[in-house]
């Protein structure tokens, strides 16, 4: 897979413009993104979001979506620290990720600040469906009072299902389902992961707090070194 890079920021990120004034990946992107509180949504088509869009973007891409919203968000990757990427929508919505599993957001109506994971944690580091661990545990941390803010910690238990497939903006990948199913601190929740053979999750379903509740990730073009 072609090797994908990060940029400067949103406004570098999106702002090329075409003859015409405009560029057409910003516009397809902020077709479909999920408007702010301060903002109204965008009037007028959408235009659908294209695999050719994807590669004339040139950059890591996420498509997600808070569950029982109908507006999925386009979230592109702008910024690096040690392994933890970091995407960003047109709005200023911000999910960061360790591997696939997300770790913090911001702008979503209620913020996740961090979540520390075990060593072997597939969804933090991409492992092979058949090296994924039956149990493990994670700490999620939210606003609170003190600077520690509140922290709740889990044990989970990792399930995997027949192998199917899943068709992503025009190219299909040969995935194993797992479910995983946590509880801990007076809370419980269950994620799902699609990961195919080389332990890539190009799906996912994962909780972020009580106030946001799921949020539903798609990886349109995963971020890679060279």
């Amino acid at each position: 897979m072609r090797p994908v890079w990060i940029a400067l920021g949103a406004v570098t990120l999106l702002g090329a413009c075409s003859s015409s004034g405009t560029s057409p990946v910003f516009t397809a992107i902020k077709s479909v993104v999920l408007p702010s509180k301060e903002d109204t949504a965008p009037t007028g088509p959408r235009l659908e979001v294209t695999r050719e869009r994807i590669v004339q973007n040139g950059l890591a891409m996420v498509r997600a979506r808070i569950e029982g919203e109908e507006i999925s968000n386009i979230l592109s990757a702008t910024s690096l620290n040690g392994n933890y990427v970091t995407y960003v929508s047109g709005f200023r919505q911000s999910i960061t990720m360790l591997g696939t599993l997300v770790t913090a957001t911001r702008g979503l109506g209620g913020d996740l600040l961090s979540v520390r994971n075990a060593p072997d944690d597939p969804v933090a580091t991409p492992t092979k469906p058949a090296d994924w661990p039956t149990r493990i545990t994670r700490d999620y941390r939210f606003p609170g009072v003190g600077p520690a803010g509140t922290v709740v910690s889990v044990s989970c238990d990792l399930v995997p299902s027949a192998p199917t497939s899943i068709t992503i903006v025009e190219i299909t990948y040969n995935v194993t389902p797992f479910t995983e199913t946590c509880a801990g601190d007076g809370v419980s929740f269950t994620n799902t992961y699609l990961a195919d053979k080389t332990g890539q999750i190009w799906q996912t379903r994962q909780w972020v707090g009580d106030k946001v509740g799921y949020l539903n990730l798609e990886v349109l073009e995963p971020f890679t070194v060279d």
